[in-house]
């Protein structure tokens, strides 16, 4: 049970691209038979993503690993396809762990430990089954859609008055070692074409993760989830991050330096 919690951040970190559950709710959607222009909506959708360069927030929430539930806070920080930053502070505000993730490099400390992970995206892919890159990881946390990835094969439809965009399989515009295509629905508000859900799935390793976004607030003339909920699964396993974020700022910039003390131990 040590060992899960210690992980929970990079669980966090790592969200495989997934759906919350089966397969059939990501091919065969209850869906209106009206079709929406597609670019249209595409478009409107592009529009409507936050862009920044600079990122700041609190969180607060908890996490479901299982059926065991920890209580989860900390700092997340993002330098616009540059840097990651995540402090982990579940026990009465101790630091936990701080991790610092670049395109290139993953930087993980265990303060419980004293141990530390440094290596590459593909090493924790491997490690934990995934398929993820530091975009996909970004857009993931802030609402917004892939931006490297192929979208020529979307189509659109009404469901229960939201707009639904579908892609039965969508792959990086370049960077295709990740070993995808992979499935996704993306669920909009039909008015502000605000991204509600993103719900993809790995049909051949049966993963699946379904982001859910829950009020939008607009800070800097940029529209920003407050709420986001994650559920990650594969076939032997289950977890659930709720996630509030508060005091929120964006282009006012943090520091997100990691440093490595000389007495922790690498992990292997």
């Amino acid at each position: 049970m040590k060992n899960i919690v210690i992980r929970l951040p990079l669980l966090l970190l790592l969200l495989a691209l997934m759906s919350c559950s089966a397969l059939h709710e990501v091919v065969t959607p209850e869906v209106d038979e009206e079709v929406i222009a597609v670019s249209e909506t595409l478009s409107a959708m592009k529009e409507r993503q936050a862009s920044f360069d600079f990122f700041d927030s609190r969180f607060s929430g908890s996490a479901n690993i299982n059926d065991t539930h920890y209580d989860i806070s900390g700092t997340i920080r993002i330098r616009k396809d540059s840097a990651i930053y995540l402090s982990l502070s579940p026990f009465l505000g101790i630091e936990m762990a701080r991790v610092l993730i670049t395109p290139e490099e993953v930087l993980f400390l265990n303060r419980l430990e004293g141990t530390y992970y440094q290596g590459d995206m593909d090493r924790l892919n491997r490690m934990f089954n995934t398929n993820i890159d530091f975009h996909m990881l970004q857009a993931i946390l802030i609402g917004n859609d892939f931006s490297h990835f192929t979208s020529d094969r979307f189509s659109v439809s009404r469901d229960e008055g939201r707009l639904l965009l579908r892609n039965p399989e969508r792959y990086p515009i370049t960077g295709a070692a990740l070993g995808l295509p992979f499935q996704q629905n993306i669920w909009l508000d039909q008015d502000s074409y605000l991204i509600q859900e993103n719900l993809l799935y790995e049909p051949g390793k049966q993963q699946s993760i379904r982001a859910t976004y829950g009020r939008y607030n607009q800070i800097g003339q940029q529209d920003l989830p407050g709420e986001v909920s994650l559920v990650i699964t594969d076939p032997g396993n289950r977890v659930k991050l709720s996630l509030s974020y508060r005091r929120t700022s964006i282009d006012e910039p943090q520091p997100m330096e990691v440093r490595i003390p000389e007495r922790y131990h690498r992990m292997e």
